[in-house]
This record gives structure tokens, C-alpha cells and sequence, in this order.
């Protein structure tokens, strides 16, 4: 893990965000205190359709992978990006 300021980070914001993509965490600090960290995203296990919802930040990936002993069905038939975000935003207005 690479630990780094955030004037630094401000300043090569790009270079921490390369090794984020090449897989490695950066702790961001303020003055020496950890605040942050940048974590790789790691999306290919995921379907496209999936992947464009988590760009949109329609979707949020789960922290932890389901064990994979449960399986579930998929469910019949193609739906578009727009149903989907349209039932994610009601869903989590029912909050």
C-alpha cells in the first residue's frame, strides 16, 4: 500500500490513480493522519449492464462476494439501463 499526503496527491493525482488501476491501495492523509483510501476497482465479474450502472452511480457493487454455493436464476427477458435505474431510484426511495 502506498501512503501519500493529500498536497501530493493533489499534485500527481493521475500517477495515484495509475497504481490504483495496476491494483495497488493508497492511503490518503491529512498532515500524517490516514483519511482515505483508494481502493482498484475491480468490475469483471460483473456484467456490462452492471458495470454501466456503477459508472452512472445508480448500482452499488457489494463489498463482500456472495459464497458460491448459492446460485440464483437470471431472470427472463433483456432490461434496458433506463428500467433498471428507474426501479433502483424507487427502491430506495421505499428507504
Amino acid at each position: 500500500m502506498r501512503t501519500v499526503n493529500i498536497s501530493d496527491l493533489k499534485a500527481q493525482l493521475s500517477a495515484h490513480i495509475q497504481l490504483a488501476r495496476d491494483g495497488e491501495e493508497v492511503l490518503i492523509c491529512d498532515r500524517n493522519k490516514p483519511v482515505a483510501r483508494i481502493v482498484p476497482c475491480r468490475m469483471n465479474n460483473h456484467s456490462e449492464q452492471e458495470q454501466r450502472l456503477v459508472a452512472r452511480g445508480v448500482l452499488t457493487p457489494p463489498l463482500k462476494r456472495r459464497r458460491s454455493a448459492v446460485s440464483l436464476p437470471e431472470p427472463p427477458g433483456d432490461i434496458s439501463d433506463d428500467v433498471m435505474e428507474q426501479v433502483w431510484r424507487e427502491e430506495r426511495q421505499g428507504r
